[in-house]
């Protein structure tokens, strides 16, 4: 609809307000205040020239119409979600769907937070690099980790395939202020905050100062990247060791390798200055701390928050 026809048709539908027979008939019978319906579907007058709908904030701009400056996105790529009303086929603002983060304009698994993939997983689930699991391996995807951890609310935690290595934890005679001291493996067992434990090591010191945590933080895989890996908190272990035969069983499908009563690693619990937690499947919990002081070198077996 052009202008010239847009203004008539607007005249004439102004005119069903008037009385008398004419207006009347049009009232009657052709009664259109959509203003979409009428040609109207933009949202903005930013440019001046623009036609407003009688009925309502829409206008017609045509081919002169000038968006506001921050209408630039498409929101086309994948996973990815338009926010707000379009302007001319573009929006202001651009979203990622549930269990991805917008980061450097596409939307990348969210790692590293209840991204709530988790809903999908049980126990001993293999999860794969695209956030999918199975109990089985599937062909044409890459096993990453296996579900260790769900919490009650639905957040996933999976853990690392193999051991990446043996380390220190770090830190000897250093007391992180910003870590909770569990002096009772019934309490270190309740502790699940893998990866706030992890940032708040990293911030107390460099890989030479706390290499168990950096070790895992700097750990990638296929569709991960370095910051997505975090040393389990002593929680996971305790997971671990009350559910030994389903996650087992996953790592065993997984290709991967199982967890053991002779199976010793960090945690990012720590005991003290001197002492940090250790998965330990003799002890209670499946936890220990009375010989790992800080100084040992144990594995560390990275977990992945999701």
């Amino acid at each position: 609809m052009n202008r010239k026809s847009l203004m008539i048709s607007t005249m004439l539908m102004s005119a069903m307000g008037v009385d008398g027979v004419v207006g009347n008939v049009w009232a009657a019978s052709c009664a259109v205040t959509d203003c979409a319906a009428l040609g109207y579907t933009e949202a903005y007058n930013s440019s001046g020239n623009c036609l407003k709908c009688p009925f309502g904030e829409a206008y017609n701009c045509e081919s002169g119409y000038i968006c506001p400056d921050n209408y630039t996105q498409e929101c086309t790529g994948e996973n990815m979600v338009a926010v707000g009303e379009a302007c001319n086929g573009k929006y202001a603002e651009c979203a990622c769907k549930e269990g991805y983060n917008l980061v450097d304009g596409e939307c990348s698994l969210a790692w590293g937070t209840c991204s709530g993939l988790a809903a999908n997983c049980s126990l001993g689930n293999i999860l794969f690099s695209d956030g999918t699991c199975s109990a089985n391996t599937v062909s044409g995807k890459t096993p990453i980790a296996v579900v260790v951890y769900i919490s009650s609310e639905g957040c996933g935690q999976a853990m690392a395939l193999k051991s990446i290595g043996s380390y220190e934890w770090g830190g000897y005679g250093t007391d992180i202020s910003t870590l909770t001291n569990y002096t009772l493996s019934s309490a270190a067992s309740k502790d699940y905050d893998s990866c706030g434990n992890t940032a708040k090591i990293i911030a107390a010191g460099d890989k030479s100062k706390y290499p168990a945590a950096w070790a895992a933080y700097n750990y990638t895989t296929t569709g991960t990247k370095v910051g997505d890996w975090c040393l389990p908190a002593a929680g996971i272990f305790t997971s671990i060791y009350n559910n030994q035969s389903t996650i087992n069983t996953g790592f065993s499908r997984a290709g991967g390798t199982e967890f053991t009563s002779s199976t010793y690693a960090w945690s990012s619990s720590e005991y003290s200055g001197n002492l940090a937690w250790l998965s330990n499947f003799s002890g209670s919990y499946g936890l220990y701390y009375g010989y790992n002081a800080k100084t040992g070198s144990y594995e560390v077996r990275p977990v992945l928050a999701f």
